[in-house]
């Protein structure tokens, strides 16, 4: 008679449903005994702040922490448990202007073998100048948890410090304003890019990487002017680019006839007028951390009115940290030039 062998199958130990947390740390993304770090208080600059949490069943099996848990973590004041106030923010979303490199990072290693911990990451900016110990709360089974060790029925204790300092300020000596020929125009044809850079402290390079102006960005036209009747200038524009931009497209007046204005009776001399535009796709952004400015001259006008608008053009050019430069913008038609000036 064969033997009848049962087969013993091994069932894992069942694990239970989350029940509370058996980790809730506030750390940077970077080495552990990194304690503290320092951002410009611009309201833009931020720093990744990352809590780490896991859970346990009611056996103490480590369990999955559920998502309308993770949902209710936020940052707080380590001195009172009160969310982030005064100018302190805590973002979702990371912005333009971080000390971390652009990439999504909610994971970190284990720990060890036995906790898996999950991640919530916040970004975090101040809007000016001052110090604060940042912590975090959370909600387990209606229960409020915060790590500044305040919570008597599970005392978590972890933080990390912010340094927000005074945005750089600094003198227009320290701005690089110069401007280079496109060359290749057509005769009576003249372009020019003016650059901005930044290059205090002995010429070391802080990027200029956008302006606005009035709030608000675009490409702007601060300056045109037509039968100015100015030695070999009688049309100019000036164009303020985006830094994203790689051309930008300039229409000039060429080859045209010298004719009287019937305006000014010939009186202030010859205007060359011309019906006929050249196109040029001008090449900009070119200079890694400047801001390009066009500068668009032609002998010739166009058969529009005479006119010469430009009003002081006033905007902010931001730098890599984030802060604010005020700064403007002067042309002068008769030297056919832009000025930098403080804002």
């Amino acid at each position: 008679m064969g033997e009848v062998t049962e087969e013993t199958q091994v069932q894992p130990a069942m694990v239970g449903a989350f029940e509370s947390l058996t980790l809730l740390k506030v750390k940077f993304d970077a080495a552990e005994s990194t304690r503290s770090k320092e951002l410009f208080g611009n309201g833009r600059m931020q720093v990744k702040v990352q809590v780490l949490v896991a859970g346990a069943d009611a056996d103490g099996n480590a369990v999955h922490v559920p998502a309308e848990v993770m949902d209710t973590i936020s940052l707080i004041h380590y001195s009172n448990g009160q969310p982030l106030s005064n100018g302190w923010k805590a973002s979702d979303e990371q912005g333009r202007f971080t000390l971390e490199s652009h990439y999504s990072a909610n994971t970190v290693p284990d720990e060890d073998d036995s906790v898996h911990p999950q991640v919530r990451t916040f970004w975090v900016s101040s809007a000016g100048a001052g110090e604060t110990q940042v912590a975090a709360r959370v909600t387990v089974n209606q229960q409020v948890i915060r790590s500044n060790g305040t919570t008597l029925s599970s005392v978590h204790d972890s933080s990390v410090s912010l340094i927000a300092k005074e945005p750089v300020a600094y003198s227009i000596d320290s701005f690089r304003w110069y401007s280079v020929r496109r060359g290749n125009e057509e005769p009576g044809n003249r372009i020019w890019n003016y650059y901005l850079g930044l290059y205090p402290q002995g010429g070391q390079q802080i990027k200029l990487v956008d302006w606005l102006s009035e709030g608000g960005r675009g490409s702007r036209l601060f300056a045109k002017g037509n039968k100015l009747r100015e030695p070999s200038t009688n049309h100019l524009q000036g164009i303020f680019v985006l830094p994203e931009q790689k051309t930008q497209e300039v229409w000039l007046p060429f080859d045209g006839h010298p004719l009287s204005d019937i305006l000014s009776f010939g009186a202030q001399g010859w205007l060359y007028v011309s019906t006929k535009k050249k196109r040029y796709s001008v090449k900009v952004s070119d200079r890694e951390g400047e801001l390009t400015v066009v500068q668009a001259l032609s002998g010739y006008s166009t058969i529009e009115p005479a006119s010469s608008d430009a009003e002081v053009f006033h905007f902010q050019a931001i730098d890599q940290y984030g802060t604010e430069h005020k700064l403007a913008l002067r042309t002068d038609f008769a030297a056919r030039q832009f000025y930098l000036e403080r804002g």
